[in-house]
């Protein structure tokens, strides 16, 4: 099984099979609900490898991941479109879209002992735009 990662509007960054580790698709309400809530909360945890490119011959994604993470709310790109590809024997099996994506946190956790860093990124679908997200399945070869 692998990941496909597309992020639209601001500047375009994607991902492939060989950078994402795991997706995580998180459906959240509140914990002291009695009944289903209306405060529903749709968020997206990406992981990921970095692979370092001396000599910029790879461009490193994981750069614009991080200046999105730091840019401010009163800019119109914070909020960017996410399509995630689930991919099983070389067909999508699953797709998410969350059209309105902010992020929520930002890591990247980097050791001399590997020689690879790792990311993660934690999402959310804007609240008042939760009905937008797209969650397909069921595709025909």
């Amino acid at each position: 099984m692998g990941f496909r990662v597309s992020i639209t509007g601001g500047n375009d960054v994607s991902f492939d099979e060989g950078i994402i580790t795991g997706v995580n698709f998180i459906s959240d309400t509140p914990d002291n609900a009695n009944a289903r809530s209306t405060d529903l909360s749709v968020i997206m945890k990406i992981t990921g490898r970095i692979n370092f490119s001396l000599g910029a011959e790879i461009s490193d994604s994981t750069v614009e991941l991080a200046n999105w993470a730091l840019m401010p709310s009163d800019q119109a790109d914070c909020y960017r479109s996410v399509e995630v590809q689930v991919i099983n024997g070389g067909q999508v099996v699953r797709q998410y879209t969350y059209p309105n994506a902010f992020v929520m946190d930002y890591t990247e956790d980097l050791n001399d002992e590997e020689g690879v860093g790792t990311f993660t990124i934690l999402l959310k679908q804007k609240k008042d735009l939760t009905a937008k997200v797209e969650l397909k399945g069921n595709f025909e070869a």
